[in-house]
């Protein structure tokens, strides 16, 4: 058995249900007081062995993120129509970039469901495999005690960023200018158009400052307007027969 120690984030009898419908080749345990999960390395599935182990790093790191996308994987995202597949087309232009000098991201926008927290982890996991540790974000977390440690070179993944009035237009345009000034790379999310969030963004700011983020994150950013069914109204509990 291969024990994994949760050091921030709880082992719950929800975070097992999700693991073992996810792999359900892989035998694991758990225990709660030590907050460890072994995990059974007899199975000839030492694939998905590892993208568990993954998993409950990147868990670990970011506790906030929903159950529902834990089990996220790049490979997993199956396009189901020409924008989602441009999208897997860019992400894995942004994955295989290779000057870290140059501040590059994708702006993905859409409505709910389409999986663009699913992008937002899956992306994430990807870097953490080559090494790095990316800075994950959901935009409602931040607030006036949060600290950004801004390096160059980062890879930043800003979730749901879905309003420019509030504190998280501070990260955004903070973390967007960091990156194009000191190259890195940089995923958002969003439920409304580019266009939209940059004008509530600047709305007390003037035109002129709007405009310097403007040329910066449109020379930087690939913005992608994604369409589809909401994968979890398809999947609800409820949908089946």
């Amino acid at each position: 058995m291969i024990p994994h120690t949760l050091h921030r984030a709880p082992i719950t009898s929800a975070l097992i249900a999700r693991l073992r419908s996810h792999y359900p080749d892989v035998q694991i345990e758990a225990d709660e007081r030590s907050n460890t999960i072994l995990i059974d390395n007899s199975t000839e599935k030492v694939d998905n062995i590892n993208r568990m182990l993954l998993d409950l790093r990147f868990f670990d790191v970011n506790p906030t993120v929903p159950l529902e996308n834990i089990c996220s994987h790049f490979e997993d995202y199956v396009p189901a129509n020409e924008s989602q597949q441009e999208l897997v087309r860019y992400a894995q232009m942004l994955i295989d970039l290779k000057d870290d000098s140059k501040g590059a991201g994708i702006f993905m926008w859409g409505d709910a469901g389409i999986g663009k927290s699913h992008m937002s982890v899956a992306l994430s996991k990807v870097f953490m495999e080559r090494g790095m540790q990316p800075h994950f974000m959901s935009a409602d977390t931040y607030s006036f005690d949060t600290r950004l440690q801004l390096e160059p070179g980062q890879v930043w993944i800003i979730d749901d960023m879905n309003s420019g009035y509030g504190i998280a237009s501070r990260l955004f345009k903070k973390v967007v200018l960091h990156t194009h000034d000191k190259g890195g790379r940089m995923f958002v999310t969003s439920n409304k158009p580019y266009d939209q969030l940059m004008h509530e963004s600047f709305v007390g700011d003037g035109d002129a400052e709007r405009m310097r983020y403007d040329d910066r994150t449109k020379g930087m950013f690939k913005i992608l307007h994604v369409t589809g069914e909401s994968y979890r109204q398809d999947h609800a509990w409820y949908s089946s027969p």
